[in-house]
Formats: structure tokens, C-alpha cells, sequence
């Protein structure tokens, strides 16, 4: 009788060890996620004050920018799952640490050299500080709401730090100096703030995660599949609004004949709020009609900016445009990450999906830059755009044909209680399904 009842006993201890964070904790954590995607925000309109400063050429301007979502994209795979075996706060902790590194190099830059470490730094950091935020953030009762504020709080804070730079450019020695020593500061606040951070998991009594139970749910198909559409549209929302945030400054200065930096640093903040208005949306939609709006949006978008580089109303209409796409897009994206990633691997599984939107922020800008070596600016854009619009019309129909494969597939039987559950997740002794867990399965 002890060998039959030990391991379910064990199971049960485990189990009832595992605790959510404080609503303090996760407010924390949402705080640090705005501010990480600020202080990488801010250099954006401070790449032309660098360029005159510094005397680089335009295809050393984008790798500058690139460095860092690229960076990101192997330091996100490995280091974003961190959060899963150690304590949260010690991970989050961490990320700021480098991300002050990143800020000082940046705020002291006397060459490019100090503009590629400050941006390597800081997407490490943003790339430790993601998975770990992530899962605390959305950790409450409500995981689709938890995940739409996450995806606000994040785009936000994109936005933030463009006006920030532009603002406070012109003030002190060097273009980038008061705006990340204010991000300095705000750093070691939230440093302070995090002591409440303990969860999510199950923890010790010093705050260091543990191995999840046995018999956990795990990574289906069917959430495979859900993730990595996720992960290819939240990419191709990124992928235009990196665009923007890259390479906005340069062209308001050369073809639209803004030349200061508050009114680039304006025009992205304004693409990222136009990103917000559309989050609301994804709870009536739900994640996969959010998807398909959004890429419709997307397409519709780079249609414009195309062949309308040299032209301010073009770039105001795709601008506005990008902005309600990667809204839904992204938010989808994340409402899936939080409402499908099994618990024990939440970070994990937030880093593996982030990767892509950081691929995305810095890929497309990289290669504007490489194609400059043998065309103009706005002719690498323009074409840059055209290739994010065939991939867009791919996965428009890529969504459409999920969406009506979700339609015509028969809707779960409701197994009689010590039944053998749903497909693909593990059986239920003596209880019936949940019905939250056939509302995730439809919804996402």
C-alpha cells in the first residue's frame, strides 16, 4: 500500500507547493518588461546624431541597430528558459545588471565600438529579463488578459524610449547621455522593486524554482502548431515595425525633411501607440481571427510604403497601419504563449516565441542595410517591404486554411467523469474535463 500511494502522495505535495506571484510581483515584472523595451527603443533617433558624431556609413548605421535583436535571438533560446530552474527574481536581476552595462556604454559612446557593446549588452539583457518576465507577468487566474496587458506594457515601453531619446537628445555632451542616465535610474528601482518577485513554480524557501511534478501537461501538436504560428506572424509584425524603429530617423531626415529627432522619435512612438488600440480586440476576435485581421492589415501596409518612401503622407499611412497589424498580431501571439505554454515551462516557451519577434525587429533592417552597398536607401527599403509583403500573403493563406481546418474538426466529446480526457492531454482520474482547457484548445 505505501509503494502504490508514495509517488501520488508525492505527486500531491508537489503540486500544492507551487504557488502564483503576488499581484505586486507581477506588476513588478511588467515594469521591467516596458522598461528593457524602452532603453533598447532609445537609441532609435539618436542613430543620426551617432552617424554625424561618429562618421560611420549607413551600412554600419543598421548593423548597429541589428546587432541587438540579433544578438537576442540565440541569448532568448538560451538563456529565456532560465527562469523555469532558478528563482525569477534572481534571473530578472540579472538581466538589469547587464542592461546597466549596455546603458553605460551607450550614454558614454566615444565610438563605434562602444555603440556595438552597449547594443550586444542590452540584448542580452532584454533576452535574460524576457522569459522570466513573461511568465511572471501572466501568471494570474485570467491568462489571456494577463497576456494582452503583458503585450501592452511591452509595446508601450517600445514606444517610450524613441520619444525619450528624441526629447532629451540635445541635452549634454553626448546625444545619448541624459536619456540612458534616466534609464539608469529607473534600473535600480525596479532592481529594488523585484524583492517581492518569488514565482512562478514551485519554489524553495530561498526563492530557487524546482522541478515541476510529473504528469504535468505537455507540448502536443496541436500546441506545437498553435505556437509556431504564433511565433511566424508575431515575427512578420515585428519584422515592419523594426523598419520603423531602425530606420524611421534616416528616412524623416533624407527624403521627408524632418530633421529633428523628437518629430522620428514622434512618428515611432505613434506607430507603437497605434499597436495598443488594437490589443482590445484580440479578447472579442480571439488569437487566430486577430492573426488573419492583422496580416490582411500588414499587407495592406507595406503595399503603401513600397513605392512611397520619398512621400510624408505614405509613410504617416503605413505607419498607422503597421501599428494596428503588429497590435494584433503581437497580442494574439502573446495571448497564445500564455493561455498554451505548459506551466513548467512557461519561461522557455515565452523565450522560444520572443526570439522570433526579436528576429524579426532586426532582420529586415539588417538586410536594408547590406542591400544599401549596392542601392539607395529607399530602394533597399522599398524592396525589403515587397519581400515582407509575399511573405505576408503566405501566411494569409497559411491562416486561412488553419482557421477553416478548425472549423469543419468535430467538436470534443465530453468523456463521462474517470474517463480517458481530451486528445493529447494526459487522463483525469475520477474527474471531468475542465472546461477552460476546451475553450484554450478552440480559442487558440
Amino acid at each position: 500500500m505505501t509503494a502504490a500511494t508514495s509517488p501520488s502522495a508525492t505527486t500531491e505535495a508537489s503540486r500544492s507547493s507551487f504557488r502564483a506571484p503576488s499581484r505586486p510581483a507581477r506588476a513588478w515584472a511588467l515594469a521591467l518588461l516596458a522598461l528593457g523595451a524602452a532603453g533598447a527603443g532609445i537609441p532609435s533617433p539618436l542613430y543620426p546624431a551617432y552617424q554625424a558624431q561618429l562618421g560611420f556609413s549607413d551600412v554600419t548605421l543598421t548593423a548597429i541597430y541589428a546587432v541587438y535583436p540579433l544578438v537576442s535571438v540565440p541569448a532568448v533560446y538560451l538563456l529565456g528558459p532560465l527562469g523555469d530552474r532558478l528563482s525569477p527574481r534572481r534571473v530578472m536581476r540579472w538581466g538589469i545588471a547587464i542592461a546597466a552595462v549596455g546603458s553605460i556604454a551607450l550614454a558614454l559612446a566615444t565610438s563605434t565600438a562602444w555603440l556595438i557593446v552597449g547594443r550586444v549588452a542590452y540584448g542580452i539583457a532584454l533576452a535574460v529579463i524576457t522569459g522570466a518576465g513573461v511568465a511572471v507577468a501572466t501568471s494570474g487566474a485570467d491568462k489571456v488578459r494577463a497576456g494582452l496587458v503583458s503585450a501592452t506594457v511591452f509595446i508601450l515601453g517600445t514606444g517610450l524610449g524613441p520619444v525619450l531619446g528624441g526629447a532629451l537628445t540635445g541635452y549634454g555632451p553626448g546625444p545619448g547621455l541624459l536619456p540612458f542616465g534616466m534609464n539608469l535610474v529607473l534600473l535600480a528601482v525596479v532592481f529594488v522593486g523585484l524583492g517581492s518577485v518569488r514565482g512562478p513554480g514551485a519554489t524553495t524557501d530561498d526563492g530557487t524554482s524546482v522541478d515541476a511534478p510529473d504528469g504535468g501537461p505537455g507540448m502536443t501538436r496541436t500546441v506545437r502548431r498553435a505556437l509556431v504560428l504564433a511565433a511566424v506572424n508575431g515575427f512578420l509584425g515585428w519584422a515592419v515595425v523594426g523598419l520603423f524603429l531602425g530606420l524611421i530617423s534616416s528616412v524623416a531626415d533624407r527624403f521627408l525633411g524632418l530633421s529633428d529627432p523628437l518629430a522620428s522619435g514622434g512618428l515611432t512612438a505613434a506607430l507603437l501607440l497605434c499597436s495598443t488600440l488594437t490589443v482590445p480586440a484580440v479578447i472579442r476576435l480571439g488569437p487566430r481571427r486577430s492573426h488573419l485581421v492583422g496580416l490582411i492589415v500588414l499587407a495592406v501596409s507595406l503595399v503603401v510604403l513600397a513605392p512611397g518612401v520619398d512621400s510624408l503622407v505614405a509613410v504617416l499611412v503605413a505607419c498607422v497601419l503597421a501599428g494596428l497589424a503588429n497590435g494584433l498580431l503581437y497580442s494574439g501571439a502573446t495571448a497564445v504563449v500564455a493561455t498554451m505554454a505548459p506551466p513548467h515551462r512557461a519561461s522557455g516557451t515565452a523565450a522560444a516565441v520572443y526570439s522570433a519577434f526579436y528576429l524579426g525587429a532586426g532582420l529586415p533592417t539588417l538586410l536594408v542595410g547590406v542591400l544599401t552597398t549596392v542601392l539607395p536607401l529607399d530602394t533597399a527599403l522599398s524592396a525589403t517591404a515587397l519581400g515582407a509583403l509575399v511573405l505576408t500573403a503566405l501566411m494569409i493563406v497559411l491562416s486561412t486554411v488553419d482557421g477553416r481546418r478548425a472549423r469543419v474538426r468535430p467538436a470534443p466529446v465530453t468523456p463521462p467523469a474517470g474517463g480517458t480526457g481530451s486528445p493529447g492531454r494526459a487522463p483525469s482520474p475520477a474527474s471531468s474535463p475542465r472546461p477552460s482547457a476546451t475553450r484554450s484548445s478552440r480559442t487558440c
